[in-house]
């Protein structure tokens, strides 16, 4: 009797595992995006298109400008339980140098001087952030607020990117 029960527990928990399987979501950001001071471009609206992973992974990407620079990277829900390998890749990109000159201020309000992966995860605590590569060799980094944490970026939130040639994003979801 036991025998015969197996293939039906069996495939009850396989069920049950694939209903507690995350579902993947899709959105899009709009995004009012100021260039470099010494571009020529105008002021546009550009779209950020992302895809979850998980409830706090996934992936974005934008383009800046008719034929411009695309930019791809992964998003990260930071929380004070995430570790300093989730973390780090977007850490990398947001320490890079190349953003040390986007502000006039003596310390970069985004990442101070001397930021450990810990004090990173610590300020942005309950904040999305994301480190884009281009693919014409720029950065870029975002962090977003969001609405309501739990909900994820499907709840909507403001946020706000910086590329690494002097561009700005304000972004609304």
């Amino acid at each position: 009797m036991l025998r015969s029960r197996a293939p039906l527990v069996l495939c009850c928990l396989a069920l049950a595992l694939g209903a507690c399987a995350t579902t993947r979501q899709t959105g899009i950001m709009a995004a009012d995006w100021t260039p470099p001071a010494d571009s020529d471009l105008a002021e546009q609206t550009v779209t950020i298109a992302w895809e979850s992973g998980s409830r706090t992974t996934g992936d974005m990407t934008f383009t800046l400008g008719r034929g411009g620079q695309r930019y791809i990277g992964s998003y990260l829900l930071l929380e004070k339980t995430t570790s300093e390998f989730d973390a780090q890749p977007a850490y990398d990109i947001w320490r890079a140098d190349g953003f040390s000159s986007v502000t006039a201020a003596v310390v970069n309000p985004w990442f101070p001087p001397g930021w450990g992966v810990t004090d990173f995860v610590q300020h942005y605590d309950g904040r999305v952030v994301v480190g884009l590569h281009g693919n014409r060799d720029g950065n870029a980094r975002c962090h977003f607020t969001l609405a309501d944490t739990e909900a994820g970026i499907p709840g909507g939130g403001t946020g706000e990117c910086q590329v690494d040639d002097g561009g700005h994003l304000s972004v609304r979801f």
